[in-house]
């Protein structure tokens, strides 16, 4: 499974990554979080894990998830936070961005390769901007699964 905070903590060392400085907040890191899993709901390349119904409404759920896996990066130090006035700011550090090296499997390569794509295609969108795009789309994402009523009459 890919829920643990540890598992969630290294995506979002990743996505840290990725974006570089000046770091990004929490809502940020959710959405990337996210949608690097699934690429493929936005054709982009193949998801790294199988479609569930509903996925789409994980975006949101994981929020809680995704702080302890930051907590923890934080009380490793692969992870620096800055209090600012607009809230909270995660940037990864020297330490992080080294532990990153030690990583070489075809997973972690992937993962890597749909953050940086995702980095790509959302970086000159502000949240808010991020947010519409899911929300308008949060409906479709796990909709293949879902039976047509007029199907089933």
């Amino acid at each position: 499974m890919y829920n643990t905070p540890v598992e969630t903590g290294m995506r979002c060392l990743i996505v840290l990554q990725a974006i570089g400085t000046p770091g990004a907040d929490l809502e940020r890191i959710m959405y990337y979080d996210y949608l690097s899993l699934n690429t493929a709901d936005l054709d982009g390349p193949e998801s790294l894990h199988a479609p569930i119904p509903n996925r789409g409404v994980q975006v949101y759920a994981r929020k809680e998830l995704i702080s302890r896996g930051l907590v923890l990066l934080i009380s490793k130090e692969l992870v620096d936070l800055r209090v600012t006035p607009e809230g909270f700011t995660y940037t990864i550090n020297t330490s992080g961005n080294k532990f990153l090296e030690y990583f070489q499997t075809s997973y972690f390569q992937s993962l890597v390769e749909r953050i940086g794509w995702t980095q790509s295609r959302f970086r000159e969108l502000t949240n808010q901007q991020i947010k519409y795009y899911i929300d308008t789309n949060l409906q479709k994402w796990g909709g293949e699964f879902l039976a047509d009523k007029s199907d089933t009459q």
